[in-house]
């Protein structure tokens, strides 16, 4: 959410034992590329969106490549008045990267900005979901709640090929972030420094490629708790300082015994450690100290066979492991839950995935098994009061489905050039092993995940037009831990239309866009707080709204260098 649209290139999901690159995170990996331009010589963009709400955002991107460099940066400001009291949303962001090819080197640069002021209207009760969707919540709104920080990302990656078969990469990050939030019960003010490393090295053979490595960050974090009154900053209450180490090493093989098969391996060991400082607190209070989890080892496994062309079938187990974050074992009124254990389990996963037509339908369905120990949950016992706490023992399984249809390889058959997906999940998620306060949760299912969950979309084009369709369908979830309070599913759908012009022998193209999100205007709840507690005679607040009917539109404008005979580049 930090980084706007324009700043992204590509996003990939890495899921089995290739993500051991990356950690020892359970569900995989999702990589964010940096944009670069795909052309060469100079292009630019500008683009401009307005929408219900007094929603605008206007954007700024330019390029250059040419055969040793490619150059990327831009600029964005979002706002938004909000559908709901307290709602104000204002973003700048600012991205820039740069990658140059070198016979035997190649060096690439990325920073990200974003500067972010948004108000916090929080969850409503029922009564006030049903009949006042758009109003914050009362105490939220009597301080005017809000939360603005500052975050700066930064990488440095160095690739080296040292030999035919074995190349090295080197990559050098930082991070940097300042929030600050009132909220209705004390002000949080906090900052967030890491700096970190991450070498590997990889050797390419005939039927063997394996890369090893290892990756370290320190992350540094200050947090203070003050006193508010009507949302001014008061006296302060707690003064923390803590400073975590992060070691992973890992190896990764990826072997082709005989054709068709490949067996991937992957190995990741972890540690961590973090250094508490109790600035304030006096005597026994005082949680100052030195802390350690013991050693992660996390194996990973994977075999794909191809059994005929274009069609594959695959199994995958891995073990992984969550550390609590810092806001997991942070508790407003200042103390450390240091008793907290980090979320370990197994992941196992079977499927198949290929393509018919001449690669027009693609499909991908996976059976999956997530076994988890020290279930990472959060818990509210107070207004001003919510942790993280383990949750004992948790299966969650299910099926994932996904089809893909494009007429691009027989769209001569087929007017529109037709484009359409579905995707769809059925899971099954349960506490195996859970107590808390007395009761047995055990056989329960984990409120606040859907039970299904239907994603479909449908595309046209027409020369220079283009319609798209979205639907959604989220399933029935339970609110509380006890599966006494179910919410119900709902239905979503979305409409947009694009048109384009290419004026001939200019080098600029327009893209004009609109659309209607939630058309049938649904009320939803686009998010659900879990065992929603009651305090002070008032009734529990669970509810998120989604929000109602909306329109947007948008233009582009699309530069790219022309060529000599005055036409737009390739």
């Amino acid at each position: 959410e930090d980084i706007d649209v324009t700043g992204i290139g590509s996003v990939e999901i890495l899921k089995g034992p290739s993500s051991a690159l990356y950690g020892s995170g359970l569900g995989g990996v999702v990589r964010l590329n940096s944009p670069y331009p795909q052309n060469e010589g100079f292009s630019a963009l500008t683009s401009h969106t307005i929408g219900s709400f007094l929603t605008a955002r206007n954007g700024i991107s330019a390029g250059y490549k040419n055969a040793r460099l490619a150059v990327n940066g831009g600029l964005a400001r979002s706002y938004s008045a909000g559908y709901r009291e307290n709602s104000n949303y204002k973003r700048n962001s600012a991205f820039f990267s740069a990658r140059y090819f070198g016979q035997r080197h190649s060096l690439s640069l990325t920073l990200n900005l974003a500067d972010l002021t948004a108000e916090i209207p929080s969850s409503l009760s029922e009564t006030d979901f049903l009949n006042r969707p758009h109003a914050a919540a009362a105490n939220w709104l009597a301080v005017e709640g809000y939360e603005a920080y500052l975050r700066v990302l930064g990488g440095l990656k160095l690739e080296t090929s040292i030999s035919g078969r074995l190349t090295n990469l080197l990559v050098l990050f930082s991070t940097f972030r300042d929030p600050y939030e009132s909220r209705p019960f004390n002000i949080l003010d906090e900052k967030f420094r890491n700096v970190g490393f991450r070498e590997t090295f990889r050797v390419d053979l005939d039927a063997l490629h394996f890369q090893a490595g290892l990756e370290y960050f320190h992350e540094w974090a200050d947090w203070q708790i003050y006193e508010t009154t009507g949302g001014i900053q008061g006296m302060l209450l707690a003064d923390h300082s803590e400073r975590r180490q992060y070691l992973n090493t890992f190896l990764l093989s990826h072997w082709k015994p005989v054709e068709g098969l490949v067996i991937d391996a992957g190995l990741n060991l972890n540690l961590l450690d973090y250094r508490l400082s109790d600035n304030l607190a006096p005597g026994s209070a005082n949680l100052s100290g030195r802390y350690r989890y013991a050693p992660v080892l996390s194996p990973r496994i994977g075999i794909n066979y191809r059994y005929t062309e274009g069609h594959h079938v695959y199994i995958s187990a891995g073990h992984g492991f969550s550390a609590p974050s810092l806001e997991e074992t942070l508790l407003p009124e200042g103390t450390v839950n240091t008793e907290l254990k980090p979320e370990t389990g197994w992941n196992l996963e079977a499927g198949g995935r290929g393509s018919l037509l001449q690669g027009a339908i693609q499909y991908d369905a996976t059976l999956y098994s997530v076994l988890l120990k020290n279930l990472l949950v959060t818990e509210r016992t107070a207004e001003d009061i919510f942790t993280g706490v383990n949750a004992g023992s948790a299966r969650n399984s299910g099926l994932e489905i996904m089809l893909r249809f494009s007429a691009a390889r027989i769209r001569d058959a087929i007017p529109l050039d037709p484009e359409a997906s579905i995707g769809y999940t059925l899971s099954r998620n349960l506490f195996t092993d859970f107590t808390d306060e007395g009761i047995d949760y055990s056989g329960n299912k984990l409120p606040g995940i859907p039970g299904q969950l239907l994603h479909a979309t449908l595309s046209g084009h027409l020369r220079s037009f283009k319609v798209d369709m979205h639907y959604r369908y989220t399933g029935r979830q339970w609110m509380n831990d006890s599966n006494d309070e179910p919410y119900q599913g709902y239905h979503l759908m979305h409409i947009q239309i694009g048109w384009s012009i290419a004026p001939e022998r200019l080098p600029v193209e327009l893209g004009f866009s609109g659309g209607i999100r939630n058309l049938f205007d649904t009320r939803y709840a686009s998010m659900i707080l879990v065992n929603a507690p009651s305090f002070g005679g008032n009734p529990p607040r669970p509810y998120y709204p989604g929000l109602p009917r909306q329109f947007h539109a948008g233009l582009t404008i699309r530069y790219r260098q022309a060529t000599t005979d005055g036409a737009p580049g390739p």
